[in-house]
């Protein structure tokens, strides 16, 4: 006889620095999403790249067909930047797609260790 213990439910925590953007083209690229959301704030490096101009930026992709899924991450130096973003794009097309973004501050899972 094993005991089960129950389960917490997964807590999230706000990712205070970093937006959640849906609603992007199927064509986007990292640099035309730099560019765009790059206007609000200044983009976190991406220290674990090997390219030290990289951004910290993640575009979602099918895992089968390699291409975007019209949704990303977008991390910024500054939290105040994250926020501003939220407020500045959420609800506005992105390069005048006429599709609004649902833009809003990440979430993850809170580490329970």
């Amino acid at each position: 006889w094993i005991e089960q213990r129950e389960r917490e439910p997964s807590k999230m925590e706000e990712w205070s620095d970093t937006i959640y953007v849906a609603g992007l083209p199927t064509d986007i690229t990292e640099d035309r999403l730099l560019k765009f959301f790059g206007q609000i704030g200044q983009i976190k490096p991406d220290k674990k790249s090997r390219d030290p101009n990289a951004k910290k930026v993640w575009i979602y992709k099918d895992k089968s067909t390699g291409k975007p899924k019209g949704d990303a991450t977008v991390s910024y130096l500054d939290p105040n930047g994250a926020k501003a973003a939220v407020e500045w794009f959420n609800g506005n097309p992105f390069e005048g797609t006429g599709q609004p973004l649902k833009v809003s501050v990440a979430e993850r899972k809170a580490w329970t260790g």
